[in-house]
C-alpha cells in the first residue's frame, strides 16, 4: 500500500467505519490502537520507498486477520471500505 504509518493511523478511523473501535494495529512490530475485545488485528510493515525519478512514495505491507464471529460477508465490505477509502490517484 502506498502510505506511510502517519496516513494509516489518520485514515483508519473512517475505513474501518464500525470496526475502529474493535481494531487492533500494529505498527512495525509496536501496538499503536488496542482493543479492548478486538475482531480485527491489522499488522502493518515499513517497506522501503518506490522512487520514480525525483518521487518517494511511501510503501507499507498491511495484512488483516478476522475473529471468528466476524462473518464473510462483513470481511468483503469491510476490505471493500478500507480499499475504496484509501484509494487514492491524481488528476
Amino acid at each position: 500500500m502506498g502510505c506511510s504509518s502517519e496516513d494509516l493511523i489518520r485514515w483508519l478511523p473512517l475505513a474501518m467505519g464500525s470496526f475502529y473501535q474493535s481494531t487492533n494495529l500494529t505498527i512495525d512490530n509496536k501496538q499503536v490502537l488496542i482493543a479492548p475485545e478486538p475482531l480485527v488485528d491489522i499488522v502493518a510493515l515499513t517497506k522501503p520507498p518506490r522512487k520514480i525519478a525525483l518521487l518517494n512514495i511511501p510503501v507499507m505491507d498491511i495484512s488483516f486477520s478476522f475473529g471468528q464471529s466476524v462473518t464473510l460477508n462483513e470481511r468483503e465490505e469491510l476490505i471493500t471500505r478500507f480499499d475504496l477509502y484509501t484509494r487514492r490517484g491524481g488528476g
